[in-house]
């Protein structure tokens, strides 16, 4: 083994094993520190031409009608899109129990929410898209002392510490399945979202508030998504005390982009608005949104909107 080639092969194979240690506390670094995504936000107008054909049409349109319909319509979305401190003085007064909140995975979603929502609504229960295990380790990091660690490509420590800080008393829960019940469920296209609801029943407290923050769709009117499982399974009287929100940027959705573009132009500019109930709208609005209509009006009930 003293040989000139066997001292070659030696130091080949021992250099290889120091770039795949290498490389090993580089992932390790990378994933346990992650950095803050920093990418200049796009100040287009019009960031999705392909749904601009909406707007345009809609205000051709508008502009055509008798002035004693515009009014209508412009009294209409006056009273129905208020602005973010109504409506949390609304959801105060309704005494929610459950509300889901659907959201992009993105950093000016979690941003905006930190501080226009947990900063300012007391929130009992707190449940998130992680398992116990997960969330556990969430916390080490928040515990230690970061500025930033991601839950789902996004930061979530912004907002845990808004919601702790509004609330000391706050419970935070992770309700995602587990690779235990994974195994356990059928192979069908709804099982995880049993677990979720399962999760979620095993942690509620009655007479609580509970928001839970989860991807977009676990949070629609649609059948076999967490919404809809955790409605089929509750009482009428909490039922009546449920909502789904979807949390927008104007521009995360073309659609949406469209109508937002619409309400400016025809004079109803808003910063961050909600719109807390979407059956309420005029028809003008499902007519000529119906891209609209469909993805989000149908499947939510109220709608957050926020303007970078």
């Amino acid at each position: 083994m003293d040989s000139p080639l066997a001292r070659v092969i030696l130091a080949i194979l021992g250099g290889y094993f120091i770039i795949l240690l290498l490389l090993s506390v580089y992932d390790w670094v990378a994933k346990e520190y992650p950095t803050r995504p920093n990418e200049p936000p796009n100040e287009a107008r019009i960031q999705h031409p392909g749904n601009h054909k909406a707007a345009t049409e809609a205000l051709q349109l508008f502009s055509q009608l008798p002035k004693s319909e515009k009014v209508a319509i412009k009294e209409n979305l006056e009273s129905n899109i208020i602005s973010i401190e109504q409506w949390l003085t609304h959801l105060t007064r309704a005494e929610y129990q459950i509300l889901c909140i659907g959201e992009f995975h993105e950093e000016s979603t979690r941003k905006f929410l930190s501080e226009y929502f947990f900063a300012k609504m007391n929130t009992d229960v707190l449940m998130l898209e992680a398992t116990p295990k997960k969330l556990n380790r969430i916390f080490k990091r928040m515990e230690a002392g970061r500025d930033y660690y991601p839950l789902l490509d996004a930061d979530i420590l912004n907002i845990l510490r808004a919601a702790i800080d509004r609330n000391p008393d706050i419970r935070i829960c992770g309700i995602e399945e587990t690779d235990k019940q994974e195994k356990q469920q059928p192979d069908n296209s709804n099982s995880r979202d049993q677990s979720i609801a399962h999760n979620f029943w095993d942690s509620f407290q009655q007479g609580k508030l509970h928001i839970i923050l989860f991807g977009a769709l676990h949070c629609t009117n649609v059948s076999n998504w967490l919404f809809q499982n955790l409605c089929s399974q509750t009482s009428p009287p909490l039922k009546d005390r449920m909502l789904n929100v979807r949390v927008l940027a104007e521009h995360q959705n073309g659609p949406l982009e469209a109508f937002v573009y619409f309400l400016d132009e025809i004079g109803i500019p808003k910063k961050h608005f909600v719109i807390p109930n979407t059956n309420l709208l005029h028809p003008f609005i499902y007519e000529f949104f119906q891209l609209l209509k469909r993805q989000t009006l149908d499947k939510y009930r109220s709608v957050l909107v926020f303007r970078l």
